[in-house]
């Protein structure tokens, strides 16, 4: 990397840095001679050169009735890293809370139609490591007719990670086959309609998946704190059934 380059990331200008290496080089020198030597405009000059008095790299040096300047030492490019460095931590709080707001707002993706639905079930999926839970709330009316949105990696996934399901149904599905050595259910009395509406919700990971069959829609929301809501009020439901 080039010196010129290394002070740019210093926050010297590419003029200031022409300036300051140009006395440098040179001694002290008066505002002619630096801007013939560096190729900057005289009017230039006298603005740059108050800023690199105030960063302690360029001084004034009377010499008679002229002015001169002079370079100062290299190792006062020390205190710029130093300023640099201080006026980061200073507002790294700042950044870091911006990370963090970052996260707290919920990544929404909306899909359609049945390539749609599939996508949420291989995100499922996709998204849980080997032995994970996913939760699941569905109704019995959706697993008569759920098996033509279901891809068939979704299965061979589910099964190779040993991914497990916890689900929450009504009641009238006890009679659909739900065997399965990683799944269980609990129902609830079909008089409560939760499941009048043919939607299914999968709480996995930090997401939330809803799936509305009758008008083939679906939402991933991809939020940590809402899952975890969204889990703790699944679990309270499932204890109490």
């Amino acid at each position: 990397m080039e010196i010129e380059d290394l002070l740019n990331k210093l926050g010297l200008s590419k003029k200031e840095s022409s300036v300051y290496m140009t006395l440098l080089k040179n001694g002290s020198m008066t505002v002619g001679s630096l801007s013939k030597e560096s190729g900057i405009n005289r009017p230039a000059i006298y603005k740059l050169l108050p800023d690199l008095q105030k960063q302690g790299l360029v001084v004034l040096t009377p010499y008679g009735k002229q002015k001169k300047y002079t370079a100062e030492p290299p190792n006062k490019l020390k205190t710029l890293i130093d300023d640099l460095k201080f006026n980061l931590l200073e507002k790294l709080p700042d950044l870091e809370s911006i990370y963090e707001l970052k996260d707290k707002k919920p990544d929404v993706k909306f899909f359609k139609g049945k390539d749609g639905i599939g996508q949420i079930f291989m995100d499922v999926a996709n998204s849980l490591e080997r032995k994970g839970t996913y939760y699941r709330y569905t109704a019995s009316e959706d697993l008569k007719k759920i098996d033509k949105y279901i891809p068939k990696e979704f299965r061979i996934i589910r099964d190779r990670k040993e991914l497990e399901a916890v689900i929450i149904s009504s009641k009238s599905a006890n009679e659909q086959k739900w065997v399965h050595p990683n799944r269980v259910i609990k129902y609830i009395p079909d008089e409560f309609d939760l499941f009048d509406q043919g939607v299914t919700m999968f709480i996995y990971a930090e997401k939330i998946s809803i799936i509305d069959y009758s008008s083939e829609l679906g939402i991933i929301i991809e939020n940590k704190k809402i899952t975890e809501f969204q889990k703790k009020l699944f679990k309270f439901i499932y204890q109490k059934l």
